[in-house]
């Protein structure tokens, strides 16, 4: 008898907290917002970006949105205090949103450095770009997601403006020693660099919106006319050895934001400042029905040190843009 009302109670148990799991679950999947209003900045966040915010760091690491989401050569963006989002729907789960690479576009990056001796745990020597993450800087890269969140460091930890600092591609952290709960924050890049390219965005994404306001505006309209084209060069490697390959991707886009497919693209590897083209480097590609076209292409000849030229001559619609960016070339 005891057996039997012993196993009764445990079904029962069982039961009750599958129902109560469920309706948890339930309760909170219905609490996650599509859209969510900042009243701080006056701006708005929706979709996967808010799907991101939350997911990867929330206000700490984003900080709020000072601006309105809007189509940025072919890319969707949208600024916060302290990063950009970015979204790559070309890109695999979990990869469509991206930060975008601020601090590199800022100019921040400084000259490698060589790996710290002796080895430590408390510091890592990223030779991709010949930068020490260390101590309580490298706790906090680790505790928030790594090279996906903050790219790999591009400087060493300095000293500006009193505060012990450390770039990343994608991020700033700075080092707050009178604030034992929080002794390492992100610092706000975000609002540097529109300070700096503010005059870059379209006007109406830097205003302030009305929390009743539920419409999804991405661009304003524009003319359908093809005036124009823009060509974006993106690399994978800033600084890498030689006979590797390095990945050249290359978006193109009309002067309204949309993309252009079947742009015939022509990429070459040039050292500089000699002005010589590496062998086997020219390369010609088609962009897709989004306007991408991405080859991976092998680094043959140059001297270390020197600074490679990424050069892609881009055609479409009868209409012809060149673009361009730059990688070291390390031992």
């Amino acid at each position: 008898m005891k057996i039997g009302r012993f196993s009764k109670l445990l079904s029962g148990l069982l039961l009750l907290a599958t129902i109560v799991g469920f309706c948890t679950s339930q309760s909170s999947l219905a609490q996650t917002p599509q859209s969510e209003y900042f009243k701080q900045t006056g701006h708005r966040v929706e979709g996967e970006f808010l799907d991101y915010f939350y997911k990867r760091g929330g206000l700490a690491i984003f900080g709020y949105p000072i601006t309105e989401r809007f189509v940025d050569q072919g890319i969707t963006v949208q600024y916060f205090q302290k990063a950009r989002m970015e979204l790559h729907p070309e890109n695999p789960e979990p990869y469509r949103v991206q930060l975008g690479l601020l601090a590199e576009e800022l100019k921040y990056r400084q000259p490698p450095v060589p790996e710290p001796q002796p080895r430590s745990r408390r510091k890592l020597y990223f030779p991709e770009t010949g930068h020490t993450v260390s101590y309580a800087f490298l706790d906090f890269f680790k505790a928030n997601g790594g090279i996906d969140i903050f790219g790999y460091p591009i400087t060493e930890m300095f000293f500006e403006d009193g505060q012990i600092v450390q770039y990343f591609q994608r991020l700033k952290v700075q080092w707050q020693p009178n604030d034992p709960a929080t002794t390492v924050v992100v610092g706000n890049l975000g609002e540097v660099y529109l300070r700096f390219y503010s005059n870059r965005m379209p006007a109406w994404a830097l205003q302030p919106v009305s929390e009743s306001d539920d419409s999804v505006i991405v661009q304003p309209t524009m003319t359908p006319e093809i005036s124009g084209i823009r060509a974006v060069v993106s690399l994978r490697y800033s600084v890498m050895s030689k006979k590797r390959n390095q990945t050249v991707s290359v978006l193109v886009t009309d002067n309204s934001g949309a993309p252009c497919p079947n742009a015939r693209v022509r990429i070459s590897f040039v050292e500089t400042p000699s002005n010589t083209m590496l062998a086997g480097s020219e390369v010609t590609l088609s962009t897709d029905k989004q306007g991408f076209a991405q080859a991976s292409i092998p680094v043959n000849g140059g001297r270390s040190g020197a600074q490679i030229v990424v050069r892609a001559t881009v055609t479409c619609a009868g209409l012809t843009t060149t673009a361009q960016n730059v990688f070291l070339l390390w031992w």
